[in-house]
Order: C-alpha cells, then structure tokens, then sequence
C-alpha cells in the first residue's frame, strides 16, 4: 500500500491534468505560483507531491495538520468578548 501511494505522490502531471485536477483554468497555475518543472520552453510538469505540499502551504497547515485558528480585526478571538 505504501508503495503504491508513493508511486501516485511522485506521478507526474501536465499543466492540464493538474489544472482539471484544481478546478482551475489551466493559466491560473502560473498566477497561483504552483511548483513546475520546466522541462523547455512549452514543457511544464507538475510532480503530484509538489502540488500537493503547495496545498498545504496555502491552506495554512502546519507539521500537525491543524490551522491556527483566524484572528478577528479586533484582535479578539470567536466567542471571546473580554480584552
């Protein structure tokens, strides 16, 4: 099982197959900055464990895999109405 998951982590994708995969135009990958290899001049691949780290990153997980909860404007947190 292992081994399997490791072999579909370093699959590597086309610019289409990761943009079908996101559900994004396939031009957004350059905006969003996700991690390529450049291959030549009109040869771009993405290495599904690359993507798949830049997901994290943007999700905001750390090493645990949870996210720090989000601040309110006002410094306070959700529920909590004491400074």
């Amino acid at each position: 099982m292992k081994a399997e998951a490791s072999s579909l982590l370093n699959a590597i994708m086309t610019r289409d197959e990761v943009a079908a995969w996101l559900k994004v135009h396939p031009r957004q990958l350059d905006r969003l900055r996700v991690p390529r290899l450049d291959l030549g001049h009109k040869t771009k691949r993405y290495v599904v464990k690359d993507v798949v780290e830049w997901l994290d990153a943007v999700r905001g997980k750390d090493t645990r895999g949870t996210r720090p909860r989000a601040r309110r404007r006002d410094g306070l947190r959700r529920g909590n109405t004491d400074r």
